[in-house]
């Protein structure tokens, strides 16, 4: 792996020293990078727990930034959206900055940071978490398992038994992870899917006598931006607002009874209770098909973003338009690698 790491670092400096990054960057002027970020946060001495995610620290995401904009223009999502819509005039270099699921922490942590480099960023929001005031399926589950570490962990649902290596974080971390990707790609029923990690949380949280929802109101990492918060910045003209659904589910896991008012609902809560119209929507996990697609369109969004890899241009669809994962913890030249592949 160092190995590894020291030929890639080499790579790059030549390419760097030779102009190559510098180039690709300019034959990509006109095109559009969107950035994909969820949480922004770190440890600190008032904090319960920490997720076993790996998380973006506020520190980081200002020096990213600061390269960043040496760079790029950032701009809002209507700039982006006209522009790939061919109703405004290109701009060279210009960078859209997304967040996904409505964290408290973006608007706490992210947003000041985002302010000092003139970063307009969008928040696609999960309408029933806003409302519920409860944490994500996968905040939850997570935080009910380091509440019962210090070994393995049995638990049986609905006659099938799950396994978890607790013995130390870092082994939990490796299987929580297991465990979530191994669900992603067996379940073909989101409902059923959520259903699972819920049960699974509950059992434990009965075993531990402690649940993320007890202080999910006051807890950095897991807190959801509330109504009212939203409302305020978006009326100082501090961020947008987005749909990223009712219940964060996948789209194409969900028949079409389902899956309308996913992106119906959404869009008409965010109108209600914030009174600006909601013309973009974003992909949980990046999961469309074309029913999807048409349901958007038919709601009247203007553009949906999904995680599909890659620079956006003039004229893209504007119903499955891409993201890059946003380059933290990376150098210079790594980061117009990863921007101008």
């Amino acid at each position: 792996m160092k190995s590894n790491n020291f030929f890639k670092s080499i790579a790059l400096h030549c390419l760097a020293k030779l102009g190559i990054l510098s180039f690709w960057h300019y034959k990509n002027r006109h095109k559009i990078c969107v950035l994909m970020l969820h949480g922004v946060m770190k440890k600190h001495s008032k904090s319960a727990w920490e997720p076993l995610r790996e998380q973006l620290s506020p520190d980081e995401f200002k020096r990213t930034l600061s390269i960043l904009s040496g760079y790029y223009q950032f701009i809002n999502i209507e700039q982006a959206v006209d522009i790939l819509a061919g109703k405004a005039p290109l701009i060279d270099n210009a960078m859209l900055i997304t967040f996904d699921d409505g964290y408290r922490n973006n608007i706490d942590y992210a947003l000041p940071i985002c302010e000092l480099f003139g970063i307009k960023p969008v928040l696609f929001v999960v309408t029933g978490h806003i409302d519920s005031g409860l944490p994500f399926w996968f905040d939850r589950l997570d935080y009910a398992l380091q509440q019962n570490m210090g070994g393995k962990i049995t638990l049986e649902y609905k006659k099938k038994k799950y396994y978890f290596d607790a013995t130390s974080r870092g082994v939990l971390q490796k299987s929580y992870k297991n465990f979530r990707d191994c669900c992603k790609h067996h379940f073909t029923d989101e409902i059923q899917m959520n259903e699972l990690f819920n049960g699974l949380s509950e059992i434990l949280e009965q075993q531990s006598g402690r649940a993320l929802s007890d202080i999910c109101a006051n807890d950095d990492w897991s807190a959801i931006a509330t109504w009212a918060q939203l409302q305020e910045v978006v009326v100082q003209g501090r961020l947008d607002v987005a749909s990223h659904t009712v219940d964060h589910f996948r789209l194409e896991r969900l028949s079409e009874t389902q899956m309308s008012p996913q992106v119906k609902s959404s869009k008409d809560h965010i109108e209600q209770e914030i009174a600006v119209k909601c013309q973009y929507f974003c992909y949980p996990n990046g999961s469309y098909n074309q029913l999807a697609i048409k349901l958007i369109k038919e709601c009247g969004y203007r553009a949906a973003f999904s995680t599909d890899l890659g620079l956006c241009k003039s004229k893209d669809d504007l119903m499955n338009l891409k993201r890059l994962d946003f380059p933290s913890n990376k150098t210079v030249s790594e980061i117009l690698y990863l921007l101008n592949l």
